[in-house]
């Protein structure tokens, strides 16, 4: 009897989204399947702009993925009409030769310059009088320094995953949600994927399930793999047309500690009417079921008196918007894309280690590429899951 598909996708955010339209485009029978409704605030993929850059200070082995994804994303604008990408500038600051560690130990903004210079991408490093003089809202330190990059931006993530499933769906691919998966069989015949109303036999599998991938890994393949709950917030800006895409970049500002780090987003016109406002928190974990979903006031008055106020000008202390997200991380902030320790028949995506969105797109096909070529067309040994266990 034949396989009532080819593949199945478990988890359809951001990776899961990309790798079902990717799927489908290549006439695949592929059923998608997410235990919610995506896009939705529940996991990894939401907050209404995320950042992409196009110099990735993390590393050269991620540049294949952003430039794939920038062209990939530019070619779902066209096909949908939808626009998925604004081109608002982007700034990283950190202290000269120190700060706290981003994804990567080093100086960011060195990192950063030294790709853009490697892969000639256009940017400047800019002083802290320059920055001020550039950007007169931002207020940093005279050992601060920043590296701009007038190309990067931000892309609308929700949008994002919804109209590269909307395209799967007018396709043909088989989309459930509302269901969780509960288990999985890999066998030489193919795969059976269990969930809470059904089972599905396929040929291949692709696991990118964010957060919950910790439940669907064997528990010898967990090692060095954690979920942290990070928060969002949006303030009430004193004139918000100073904050639209035209009039400020997205600013990424490494302190001299980890719980000092902070970034700002400007504010598309058709999005939150609101300054958004991120950090990040590695030192404690959870479990996604678990996650405490409510912000505090506690979180909020640390977010604007803390972290924003002394660093940014027009911004009033009234809240607008708070919301939880999760980043599932690995020991060395790195992506895991690869093959299950058991079997060639399930591929693994995630996790993404809190920088994996402006990636997606690529990542996607490249874990279809696996799926249903048996290799990719990127170099992808850097994000082996056993190197984990090494670690």
């Amino acid at each position: 009897m034949a396989k009532p598909y080819d593949l199945i996708v478990v988890g359809l955010g951001a990776m899961g989204a990309a790798a079902l339209y990717q799927a489908r485009s290549r006439g695949v029978n592929v059923l998608g399947i997410d235990r919610f409704e995506p896009p939705h605030t529940l996991g990894s993929s939401h907050g209404d702009t995320r950042i992409t850059r196009q110099a990735i200070g993390e590393g050269e082995n991620y540049m294949p993925f952003i430039r794939r994804s920038n062209n990939i994303w530019r070619e779902l604008e066209a096909i949908s009409g939808r626009e998925l990408f604004i081109e608002s500038g982007g700034l990283i600051i950190s202290p000269e030769n120190a700060g706290a560690g981003f994804h990567v130990q080093g100086d960011f903004v060195e990192l950063s310059s030294a790709i853009a210079r490697k892969f000639d991408i256009a940017h400047e490093l800019l002083n802290a009088d320059q920055i001020s003089e550039r950007f007169p809202m931002l207020t940093p330190r005279p050992q601060d320094h920043g590296y701009y990059e007038p190309g990067a931006g931000v892309l609308r993530p929700e949008r994002c995953i919804a109209t590269q499933l909307d395209l799967a769906r007018q396709a043909g691919a088989a989309i459930h949600t509302n269901e969780r998966v509960t288990g999985y069989d890999a066998r030489a015949g193919g795969v059976t994927v269990t969930t809470d109303k059904s089972s599905y036999t396929a040929d291949k599998v692709i696991l990118s399930a964010g957060a919950w991938i910790i439940d669907l890994l064997p528990e010898t393949s967990r090692a060095g793999i954690r979920v942290c709950r990070q928060l969002i917030h949006w303030f009430e800006a004193e004139d918000i047309s100073a904050f639209y895409p035209e009039a400020l970049p997205f600013v990424i500002w490494i302190g001299d500690r980890l719980e000092d780090f902070w970034s700002t987003f400007p504010v598309p016109r058709d999005g939150i009417r609101g300054i958004k406002f991120v950090t990040e928190q590695y030192h404690t974990s959870t479990h996604p079921d678990a996650i405490a979903r409510e912000v505090s006031a506690d979180e909020s008055a640390d977010m604007y008196h803390r972290l924003t106020r002394p660093r940014l000008k027009g911004v009033r202390n009234k809240l607008i918007q708070a919301d939880v997200c999760m980043y599932t991380v690995t020991d060395d902030d790195h992506f895991v894309i690869d093959r299950h320790p058991a079997s060639d028949r399930v591929i693994i995506a995630s996790p993404c280690s809190g920088h994996g969105f402006k990636h997606s797109a690529a990542v996607g096909e490249t874990l279809v590429q696996l799926a249903l070529d048996g290799g990719s067309e990127f170099d992808i040994s850097a994000f082996s899951l056993a190197r984990l266990a090494a670690t």
